[in-house]
């Protein structure tokens, strides 16, 4: 065989033995990996930072471990799905979307279904307060390690529970939100900074177990119609009522009613005979039965696994000192600070800033001398109708002006002549679970937004989330890039108006409840809100905090004394000092 020959015989030979070298580095690699791996996943009480995880932060690590999928599709496309076929995104709403869906993605159980014995029980659960010997001092962080087992005492090896925590001193109403960390493996930790001294007690409660967080997501997923509206059209002596909604199956002609301004979508099936103009009213409909697939009623039960609190293992409580160092003077209450957690306290019953001086609007004459002058406009939900109400009960001089409408839906508008006092509630738009709101009094808020002409005697204020629970999260992120690009243009051109966001608030979840307003839907909304409007030169009423922290049941709508605190918090953005008097 000549030398050329022989050279192509042992090319092979070559490659051969390259590859094979190369496997061997490979498999050698992934050794190393899995080793490093496998002692990362230790289940350590004392495990380093790195490798917990805050609601809901994604990082590499921790989204392998949450093994999410992919989004197969951009965001926007489930928009379009629902109708929003009418809207211009640019690249910055597009990547913001993007951001904010990853930043939201929950860690969901290994098996699509899991059995309920092997589910999440919060009786079978404890928590620990860490280092309870040391002494504490006002300032210091007091952390709980909880460990979460299964309904046959088993521990869990994944996370993905929601959990709600708070510190508490009865005698002093005092208390405070934690912030809970998921190790991914059945341990959360929950840290509370420590604001007043005395006897501090923790409490840690299950809201919903992963399974059912999974099921959650299901149903906002394929059911975002489980909650139906109805509008009735009506014209001479012929009327009639059809079924409206966002994402509305085209099994029927439609009307569409969506908003030449903003490409907001809003869709009634086309009555038989009327014509769609004939349209009067926009009314919640009611709730659709029947949501849940085999076993996954078990993972929504009251006194069971919803908002179920879970027991310490030892003694529940320590003994703050006071601090040794003198306390931090807080400035005035301004806006375009972002807003930081814990936001507060609570102390004798009053809101406590973290950040800024809140200011006691505790007589009628207070707050007329902060308002005097000035328009207030209330954009929201029930929960601004709740500012509205307890404005107008508390200042004598505040009267209402009849419009007409039912107390409980609005839009409401009272004046104080003798202060030029002018107070406006109105509705957000639709999607609103409202009864019987006239069709005229429909109003997006971006488009009211619109209309003002803004200054340092305009005060705006600001929330939407609740009647956004049942649509997919897009649907919600959508709703507030219109708001903001309105708020940035009002401010561009009026810089001294003030527009204050408050933020969702937690409530008591009955069975059928949490199905279609939970407060992990909740939760979520709050993270996207305050991501959106962080860096915008606005003020913030943190309204989660402020009920998760305080001794009074959570509900819906939050009891007066809650409503009190806000109220301060919202005027203490509107008059800082005294010196903003008019």
């Amino acid at each position: 065989m000549d030398e050329q020959t022989t050279k192509k015989a042992a090319l092979p030979s070559s490659i051969f033995r390259s590859l094979f070298t190369l496997l061997i580095l490979m498999t050698l690699l992934m050794l190393i990996l899995n080793l490093r791996l496998i002692k990362f996943d230790k289940h350590s009480i004392s495990g380093s930072e790195s490798k917990w995880r805050r609601y809901p932060t994604p990082k590499i690590y921790s989204a392998m471990r949450q093994k999410v999928e992919p989004r197969k599709t951009p965001w926007t496309q489930q928009l379009v799905q629902c109708g929003y076929q009418n809207q211009s995104f640019t690249p910055e709403e597009r990547s913001e979307g993007t951001i904010l869906m990853k930043m939201i993605e929950w860690p969901k159980p290994p098996k699509p279904a899991v059995p309920f014995l092997k589910s999440s029980d919060p009786s079978h659960a404890r928590f620990v307060i860490l280092n309870s010997g040391k002494t504490f001092y006002v300032g210091d962080q007091l952390q709980v390690m909880l460990r979460m087992n299964d309904f046959e005492g088993h521990p869990k090896q994944y996370g993905g529970d929601y959990l709600q925590g708070r510190i508490h001193t009865p005698a002093l109403k005092a208390g405070s939100a934690g912030t809970v960390v998921d190790n991914q493996n059945g341990f959360y930790y929950i840290t509370f900074n420590l604001s007043w001294p005395g006897k501090v007690e923790a409490s840690v409660s299950l809201v919903h177990p992963s399974e059912g967080i999974q099921v959650l997501e299901r149903l906002r997923e394929e059911e975002p119609d489980r909650v139906y509206f109805q509008s009735a059209f009506k014209y001479g002596g012929t009327s009639e009522t059809t079924v409206c909604n966002l994402c509305l199956p085209h099994t029927k002609p439609l009307c569409n009613f969506t908003d030449p301004r903003t490409g907001e979508p809003w869709f009634c099936y086309r009555p038989k005979e009327l014509p769609c103009a004939a349209r009067i009213n926009h009314a919640k409909g009611g709730y659709k039965k029947g949501l849940l697939i085999g076993e996954e009623g078990r993972y929504f039960q009251s006194k069971v696994n919803i908002k179920k609190p879970i027991l310490p293992s030892a003694k529940g409580y320590i003994t703050v000192e006071p601090s040794p160092r003198a306390a931090a003077v807080l400035g005035e209450c301004v806006p375009g600070k972002p807003l930081v957690s814990p936001s507060g306290f609570y102390y004798k019953d009053q809101w406590m800033s973290t950040t800024c001086n809140i200011r006691r609007f505790d007589t009628p004459a207070r707050i007329t001398d902060c308002l005097r002058g000035k328009i207030v406009h209330l954009f929201g939900d029930s929960t601004m109708r709740q500012w509205f109400e307890y404005l107008t009960q508390f200042i004598p001089g505040l009267k209402t002006f009849d419009l007409g409408n039912l107390k409980n839906i609005g839009p409401h508008l009272a004046v104080d002549s003798e202060n030029s006092i002018l107070l406006e509630f109105r509705p957000h738009g639709p999607p609103i679970r409202f009864n019987a709101l006239s069709s005229q009094d429909l109003h997006y808020i971006s488009n009211e937004l619109d209309e003002i002409k803004g200054g340092k005697n305009t005060v705006i204020a600001i929330t939407l989330w609740s009647h956004f629970s049942t649509f997919p999260v897009e649907v919600y992120i959508r709703r507030l890039q219109n708001i903001r690009r309105l708020i940035l243009q009002l401010l561009g051109r009026s810089p001294d108006t003030m527009v204050v966001m408050k933020t969702a608030n937690v409530q008591a979840l009955p069975e059928d409840v949490s199905l279609y307003n939970s407060d992990w839907y909740a939760y979520q909304h709050d993270l996207v809100l305050r991501k959106m409007f962080t860096g915008n030169n606005v003020a913030f009423v943190d309204a989660w905090e402020m009920t998760i922290a305080h001794y009074l049941p959570h509900e819906l709508h939050p009891q007066r004394v809650i409503i009190k605190n806000q109220i301060d918090v919202f005027l203490s953005y509107v008059c800082p000092s005294e010196k903003w008097f008019w």
